[in-house]
């Protein structure tokens, strides 16, 4: 990864080095919970017409088919396209090489849409959500998992910048670092977003806000990158953060947000 990173003076206006990348959210009790969630905020799936946006390998897709949704994704990374076609299962055939800034996806078509833990990593990300709103009909739902800078952990790591290497994610208080002074010595190669930056961003993509709230970790490892003495205490972990999720104000603290968001009704497609 750090190879890959070209490190040289920050521009103040361009402090994030995006490029498509991400990893998956599909451990089980981590896809349990965000599949409830969906369900929750958009309703009965079975029949639903699904979109999940950057769907990896299809693991998401294919919980979806299994609850009866009408359910396909499109992904950009070669690798995890090559994962999801040798999927057994239909969900194999639901999943297709897009770009989430122009999809090629017809306008009005999904009922739906996911960006789970995406948009952070997509290039462009209001051309990204201009083309969800587009191929959503007017009355569809989008459903946004973000990191959140209000989460002391930088979950998906930096680097630093004179040297190239990786800071470990356990590494806390990099989130509130002011981005103009955090380029100086960091490079970022995924956005994080503050609550209120995202949905300023939403709104002015032409959605309208209906529900947001906040997701703490399973701890299963999505990272690949937790340190061995938490393996233990996973249990007592989950416990707690079960607990804060349920806690007005510490809630807020979590890795993740959630946006669940409207294309206008009144509006043609």
């Amino acid at each position: 990864m750090g190879s890959a990173l070209q490190i040289g003076e920050p521009a103040a206006a361009d402090a994030w080095a995006i490029a498509p990348a991400g990893g998956d959210t599909a451990t089980p009790l981590n896809l349990r919970k965000r599949l409830e969630l969906m369900e929750t905020h958009a309703g009965p799936l079975r029949g639903c017409r699904v979109v999940d946006c950057g769907c990896g390998e299809g693991d998401y897709v294919e919980a979806l088919l299994r609850r009866g949704a009408d359910a396909c994704g499109i992904e950009y990374e070669a690798r995890k396209l090559r994962a999801a076609s040798a999927r057994r299962g239909e969900a194999a055939t639901r999943v297709a090489r897009g770009d989430l800034e122009c999809t090629g996806l017809a306008s009005g078509r999904f009922d739906l849409a996911l960006l789970n833990e995406v948009l952070e990593h997509v290039p462009d990300d209001r051309a990204a959500l201009r083309e969800v709103r587009r191929i959503l009909r007017p009355g569809g739902r989008l459903l946004i998992f973000s990191p959140s800078r209000l989460h002391p952990l930088e979950t998906h790591g930096v680097f630093a910048r004179r040297s190239g290497r990786r800071i470990p994610h356990w590494v806390p208080g990099i989130p509130w670092i002011p981005l103009r002074l955090g380029v100086h010595f960091l490079v970022y190669w995924a956005r994080n977003y503050w609550p209120w930056e995202l949905r300023a961003l939403v709104r002015e993509s032409g959605f309208e806000i209906v529900h947001t709230g906040w997701v703490w970790q399973t701890f299963e490892n999505i990272s690949g990158s937790q340190p061995g003495w938490m393996r233990g205490l996973r249990p007592a972990l989950r416990a707690v953060a079960a607990w804060l999720e349920r806690t007005p104000g510490l809630r807020a603290l979590a890795a993740s947000q959630l946006i669940v968001a409207v294309r206008p009704e009144a509006e043609d497609v």
